[in-house]
């Protein structure tokens, strides 16, 4: 299955598995694959499923435009493994597995013995041994409209990257604690065990300050609550971080 990996700053943010045939990119939190930067237009551009089975890259309506391997696109193109995209300040990187190339093969051999069964044999032939023989639909790891069952919920997964050294923390509970002693999740420089807790809420992060008075900065504003954006800034204990969604 192709997939795109997506980084900003070398930092990687998140990988997509791409299974349908239209994905859609852009800043708008109803695209398949939402970037937030507001270097990114609303609809910025799409990858799209062709009669030969490849996924082509077209700019829709992203005013900063899209590049491929460093040159900009000026109508729908074919990618292959390895290619990689620039979207704003996000630079895609396209993978497309083995697998995935058979598949083309035999997409675009249209009446191909390679796709069809051999009927006196009850077997398929040698060439597409390696096929899947049911093909069942993949659910997105982010995305909150495709979901197993009617009563499932997609978990949202948010990360702190520390701007000192690019590491990385997932905030992939409840609720996450950064302090300077004790079963801290983030450990950070300050007199109390337990300075700031971040808390999931829905789809929603939300930082507090543990303190009596703010021990925590958000974009260069003291805070004892606030609800995290997408690239708030979080200054606490001298260590300063970078707030992302996946």
């Amino acid at each position: 299955m192709p997939k795109l990996q997506i980084t900003k700053d070398s930092v990687l943010l998140q990988e997509f598995d791409i299974h349908a045939e239209r994905v859609t990119l852009g800043r708008d939190p109803e695209n398949d694959i939402r970037l937030g930067d507001l270097t990114v237009s609303r609809r910025h551009g799409q990858l799209q499923r062709d009669a030969g089975g490849r996924y082509c890259i077209e700019n829709l309506q992203g005013r900063n435009g899209i590049r491929l391997n460093g040159k900009e696109i000026t109508q729908a193109t074919a990618l292959t493994d390895g290619d990689q995209l620039q979207i704003g300040v996000y630079r895609l990187h396209f993978h497309e597995t083995p697998e995935a190339a058979l598949l083309q093969q035999n997409h675009r051999n249209t009446g191909s013995e390679a796709i069809r069964p051999n009927a006196a044999a009850g077997t398929l032939p040698e060439s597409a041994a390696a096929l899947p023989t049911t093909v069942e639909p993949v659910q997105r790891k982010d995305a909150p409209r495709v979901a197993a069952s009617s009563t499932a919920q997609a978990v949202e997964v948010g990360v702190l990257i520390n701007e000192a050294n690019n590491a990385i923390f997932m905030l992939d509970r409840d609720r996450v604690v950064l302090g300077n002693e004790g079963q801290v999740d983030i450990r950070v420089p300050g007199p109390e065990r337990t300075r700031a807790t971040i808390a999931r809420h829905g789809k929603y992060f939300y930082l507090c300050s543990e303190t009596p008075m703010p021990c925590v900065s958000v974009n260069g504003r003291p805070v004892m609550n606030a609800r995290l954006l997408y690239n708030d800034h979080i200054e606490i204990g001298g260590r300063r971080f970078i707030f992302r969604e996946i």
